[in-house]
């Protein structure tokens, strides 16, 4: 174990202590401090005439500002490098041994922090190009243009098989810590669910067993796609859209034939276009409940 530093008000001490007259044996004894480090202190007060530290006179740092902004460029190169990498990377290319905590701080020093990339959907350049179509179309529609638009969509929420996960501390020594799991199923699990928002609130949640194809997206529309027209005053009826996205159920003849008989119009809706809708954000929510 080294020795501890002597502190300045210590050293202040020790020269008001040597100007009073008082020796260094004394001083040692007063102060429990060693002789050799009252020497010293009273040497270099004679010399600098302070007994502040200088600039510089403490350990050097590991790593130089150089050797910073080469693990700095290195991340910039790649993004996605984790910590290790970097060490990896400092003990490879810069001789340098240091740990994971060291990188950390020095990335945060240039303001570097991390974070988990979102998930988007995958698009084409003609599904970007027709989104961005879209959205100069509808540009210019008021706020009573979208009041006429029933936004419908269908959502699954795992209950068994969530992929968020649990963490749990006990003793090492507990012999039941292993009889608090998460459950899992292969098939199943989860929930099913359809509904549709307007200006005028929210429509029911419907449930559905199992995938959603033609007949039941037909079926839950037979049921409810009326009591939404019905919330629209008589003199909007001919201005009604209903949005639906481009799922398999929702683009086949047979429910294209369906709502084509029922006169249901339907608004443009470009592919891969989830982000669209805004009933998104309530599943969003309902997720997290």
């Amino acid at each position: 174990m080294g020795r501890k530093p002597v502190n300045i008000d210590k050293k202040k001490n020790i020269i008001a202590l040597h100007d009073a007259g008082k020796s260094q044996h004394e001083i040692s004894r007063q102060l429990h401090i060693s002789r050799q480090c009252i020497r010293q202190t009273i040497r270099k007060f004679d010399q600098l005439h302070t007994v502040a530290t200088k600039p510089g006179s403490e350990r050097p740092p590991k790593v130089t500002d150089r050797q910073k902004r080469a693990i700095k460029l290195e991340q910039l190169r790649d993004d996605t490098l984790s910590l290790a990498d970097l060490v990896r990377y400092a003990y490879i290319n810069l001789n340098l041994t240091i740990t994971r905590q060291t990188v950390s701080r020095i990335l945060h020093e240039f303001n570097m922090v991390s974070y988990t990339a979102p998930r988007k959907p995958r698009t084409t350049p003609i599904q970007r190009r027709n989104r961005l179509r879209w959205c100069h179309e509808h540009l210019s529609w008021s706020v009573n243009d979208w009041s006429n638009v029933i936004f419908s969509d269908e959502t699954n929420f795992e209950i068994l098989h969530r992929k968020n996960r649990i963490y749990i501390r006990r003793f090492r020594t507990d012999s039941t810590r292993f009889e608090r799991y998460q459950k899992r199923v292969h098939k199943g699990g989860g929930i099913g669910l359809w509904s549709y928002l307007t200006c005028h609130g929210l429509g029911p949640l419907v449930i559905y067993d199992g995938r959603l194809n033609s007949v039941k997206y037909i079926d839950i529309l037979e049921h409810h796609l009326s009591a939404a027209l019905q919330k629209f005053p008589s003199q909007q009826s001919q201005k009604i859209l209903y949005q639906q996205d481009n799922a398999r159920p929702h683009v086949s003849a047979q429910t294209q034939e369906y709502l084509k008989e029922q006169r249901v119009k339907l608004i443009p809706w470009p592919a891969n276009s989830p982000d669209l809708n805004i009933i998104e954000n309530i599943w969003s929510i309902l997720d997290q409940k």
